[in-house]
């Protein structure tokens, strides 16, 4: 197997130690992310990587934490080797959500040949029952780094998105620079092996209307940008719209979703009434309790109440309406910080692995997202994309992390139901109850007030899980209140679309004003009863 590690060889300082680390899991070698510190809380980093927190640092191999003071961890495999003076240490190591946390304090002597060894353990094993963890969102590092880093992370699947970011005074309106467009291929990205799928994908882009990626391409969907700063170059075209760029992937069988969510999402109620988005991340940045206010101002979300109601409520409101959408989470990595998979979404597939069942998998709304917790959810044994039959429904939940939240919860058409607090060295909570459900839908989560480190203000999360609904057949409340906020925000696209938009030709305008009123019958209906 190759390493991603500079293996040491040469002398060694007279006042220091070469160590070697072992690595394993079940007797294996693996790799994890390691933090090495004194009894002063110094930072040592294991030869090869950066030993000095830069807030530009954008080396593979090093995770930057924290917004200042910043938190260096190293991307280690078995094997890799770190110099240090004699005396006490502590080594603290991750990998992903499903393995107990190391903290092992080392005494160092000044000798030859020490070893020290950090075994791995599982404390919940996902994968036997067939849910397999990964990323839907990465822009670095490129796909032999995220190989390694993946598995440090304990990440099965990445995808790694093509973009195009726009500039100030183009050549041509419209004109931007690119990242990642060299990597795409339409296959499966060096570094992919029998245990590990990367492929690169798309992410498309306007700056007021939507950021969808595309999974699972054979082909870019091109302008990858449209609009202005900052996606695409000052002067580009409204067009085309999203809905379209989205049609253009599907016809690929290609996995539409949209990117953090709901930032931004003025073409949300289009393009979801009217069947082209498969799934949303809905953990990517900030609360999902919450509106993140950088990010506000940064996609103009000023005006209907969809702007000011919380992304987790808007999700809730499409659900509502009668519309399936799959719930999946990827963490936009674009540097040292976030960690990859920091939200991951966790798949169930029929063996064995693959991109291809993986990406599928979302597509058959079988997921749960998190950014810790580990979710069991089932109503009458079906699980989350199953649809079951109205009447006395038993739902069973579970849930479990190494970092702790505040409760449990089973939310019935957006309302919850039930609860229950975790407690244990696992945080593990769970509840086991019947409800009378005559239509809609059914999820649970996971969540508390606790947020992760994950650089300033832009990527910082809560420790928060969610499953994808189970879909409940019936007759389902009418969902006045959702569909008047989803009317309201489709007449804030329509006013633009009919004076703002920069279309190429007339016929444009009137082609987009189509669309919006065939969603608006969706909604409609939805008023009344769906």
């Amino acid at each position: 197997m190759w390493l991603l590690l500079v293996l040491a060889v040469g002398a060694v300082a007279p006042t220091e130690s070469r160590v070697r680390l072992s690595i394993r899991e079940a007797g294996k070698p693996t790799g994890i992310r390691l933090r090495v510190t004194d009894g002063a809380g110094i930072y040592f980093a294991p030869l090869g990587h950066q030993p000095i927190a830069e807030r530009n640092h954008k080396t593979p191999g090093d995770l930057l934490l924290g917004d200042g003071p910043f938190e260096l961890h190293a991307y280690v495999y078995d094997g890799a080797e770190i110099d240090l003076p004699p005396g006490r240490y502590l080594f603290a190591a991750r990998k992903g959500f499903e393995y107990e946390p190391i903290e092992q304090k080392v005494e160092i002597g000044h000798k030859a040949g020490q070893v020290v060894t950090l075994a791995l353990r599982k404390f919940v094993d996902l994968e036997r029952a067939g849910w397999f963890p990964g990323d839907t969102h990465l822009h670095f590092p490129d796909p032999v780094a995220t190989r390694y880093e993946m598995e440090c992370e304990g990440l099965r699947v990445c995808s790694l998105l093509l973009l195009k970011s726009g500039v100030p005074k183009p050549p041509r309106p419209g004109d931007g620079t690119f990242q990642n467009v060299e990597l795409f291929t339409g296959k499966l990205a060096a570094g992919s092996d029998a245990r590990h799928f990367i492929k690169v994908g798309e992410e498309f882009r306007h700056g007021l209307l939507a950021h969808l990626i595309f999974q699972n391409l054979k082909q870019i969907v091109w302008p990858v940008s449209t609009g202005g700063l900052r996606e695409s170059g000052v002067g580009g075209y409204d067009w085309p719209m999203m809905l379209q760029a989205a049609d253009e992937a599907r016809a690929q069988r290609a996995l539409v979703t949209w990117a953090h969510w709901p930032y931004p999402s003025m073409e949300a109620p289009l393009d979801i009434a009217l069947g082209r988005i498969d799934s949303i991340d809905l953990l990517t940045v900030g609360n999902p309790f919450e509106h993140h206010p950088e990010l506000v101002e940064v996609y103009k979300m000023r005006g209907p109440r969809a702007y000011a109601t919380p992304p987790i409520e808007m999700y809730y409101h499409y659900l509502n309406c009668g519309l399936r959408l799959a719930l999946s989470s990827g963490s936009d990595k674009m540097n040292q910080n976030p960690p990859m998979g920091s939200a991951r979404t966790y798949v169930k597939t029929r063996a064995p692995l693959s991109y291809d069942s993986w990406v599928e998998g979302i597509r058959k709304g079988r997921t749960f997202v998190s950014t810790y917790p580990l979710l069991e959810f089932s109503v009458g044994g079906k699980i989350a994309g199953d649809t079951v039959t109205a009447g006395k429904l038993r739902v069973k939940a579970r849930a479990r992390s190494i970092e702790p939240y505040e409760t449990l919860e089973v939310v019935v058409n957006g309302k919850v139901v039930a609860s229950a607090a975790p407690e244990g060295r696992y945080n593990e909570a769970a509840l086991d109850r019947t409800f009378e459900v005559a239509g809609g839908w059914i999820a649970v989560r996971a969540h508390g007030p606790k947020m992760l480190p994950y650089g300033a203000t832009w990527w910082k999360m809560p420790v928060f899980a969610h499953s994808g609904p189970i879909y409940v057949r019936g007759r389902a409340p009418a969902a006045p209140e959702s569909a008047a906020i989803l009317l309201e925000q489709l007449g804030y696209l329509e006013t633009w679309v009919r004076d703002k938009a920069n279309f190429p030709a007339p016929e444009n305008r009137v082609q987009a004003l189509g669309y919006i009123t065939q969603a608006r019958a969706v909604y409609d209906k939805a008023a009344a009863n769906h």
